[in-house]
């Protein structure tokens, strides 16, 4: 599954995981929770879900297009 939105983070931890009882998956559960409904910085809730997805060796990298580091390179001051 492509995740690139705390939307999708929400759908894939409802998937199957290694073992959803892990301090690193439970706190990107909740985090992502939380940043659903407004109360937690989306960046930190994705951040989350992508540390608990390495620590349970189901994170499969993309590489960035160079379109994303155009955009990135753009938006600094």
């Amino acid at each position: 599954m492509l995740v690139g939105s705390v939307a999708d983070a929400a759908t894939a931890l409802r998937q199957q995981w290694p073992d959803k009882t892990s301090p690193g998956y439970l706190d990107a559960a909740r985090l992502v929770r939380l940043a659903v409904e407004g109360s937690c910085c989306p960046r930190t809730a994705f951040e989350a879900f992508i540390r608990a997805a390495g620590q349970q060796g189901i994170l499969v990298a993309r590489r960035r297009s160079r379109a994303h580091d155009w955009l990135d390179a753009a938006a600094r001051p």
